[in-house]
């Protein structure tokens, strides 16, 4: 299936990436404290600069940030016909060759929509459902931590995310582990409406990512996971020959259940700490 739906995406101008495999970490993790440690929300937002109703999408968003503060980690994926570039005004793409697997995979078929926690919903949510549905997702018991140290060289403009996951609680399933980079700021045109808004800013937008978007399989696929188990990754991409800004841009890094499709824990990290 995942081989038919990338011959059939859309060509994405840009740069693109050999995904590498695991790399050592070499940086010292702190103590995990588990008592801190709360389940958090992934809320992955398909829109496009050219959908009329996606600011609407936007603000309902902003106000479910207000109401969860980073317990909710947002990405911005541009997805669809509405994403695509036309003409002088809309001529950016924002599009990424991961954000076209993510939507083709759950049938986005009109935005704005959003996948909560990957859960299996055929099309998305509404927006109109949005601020009901987040509250039903159980947070009372986190299953597993994710730790995270960004290392960023502004001479090579190279990124090492490093992620440590420890484990919680026990965990009979295979698991896996997503890392996006997202972007904030992003000022060019977006419709609004009827209006076109020339410097409408976009935030959390995907940019790359570090693994598959479906997740690089830990220890081979083990199905069984023992509360304290840790286990690190690392991985490394290039800003060079992009107009990312680091300065605006953060790291995403999800533990992924692939049979349930139910995300168990996510964390959100700059990539230059401020």
């Amino acid at each position: 299936m995942l081989a038919f739906l990338f011959t059939t995406c859309d060509k994405i101008d840009g740069p693109f990436y050999i995904i590498p495999e695991n790399e050592d970490v070499t940086v010292n993790f702190p103590e995990l404290d588990p008592s801190s440690v709360y389940r958090k929300i992934l809320f992955e937002e398909f829109t496009g600069h050219r959908c009329t109703n996606c600011p609407d999408g936007h603000l309902k968003l902003e106000e479910l940030q207000e109401r969860y503060g980073d317990t909710l980690v947002a990405v911005g994926i541009h997805f669809g016909a509405l994403a695509k570039p036309v003409g002088e005004t809309f001529s950016y793409d924002f599009r990424t060759e991961a954000g076209n697997r993510i939507g083709e995979a759950y049938a986005i078929d009109a935005i704005p929509a959003a996948i909560i926690n990957r859960n299996d919903k055929e099309g998305g949510w509404p927006r109109s459902q949005w601020l009901s549905v987040v509250p039903t997702i159980d947070r009372t018991k986190p299953t597993a931590a994710i730790q995270m140290i960004n290392e960023y060289d502004e001479i090579s403009k190279t990124l090492k995310a490093n992620v440590k996951v420890t484990m919680l609680e026990n965990y009979n399933a295979s698991l896996s582990l997503v890392l996006l980079l997202i972007e904030d700021g992003i000022v060019k045109p977006q419709k609004d409406g009827d209006h076109d808004v020339l410097d409408y800013v976009h935030n959390h937008v995907l940019r790359a990512n570090f693994t598959d978007p479906f997740g690089y399989v830990l220890r081979n696929g083990s199905v069984d996971w023992t509360a304290g188990e840790e286990l690190t990754y690392a991985s490394t991409i290039n800003f060079s020959e992009t107009d990312w800004n680091p300065a605006n841009c953060s790291v995403v890094a999800f533990l992924l259940d692939p049979i349930n499709m139910d995300v168990l824990q996510v964390e959100k990290l700059e990539v230059l700490s401020r």
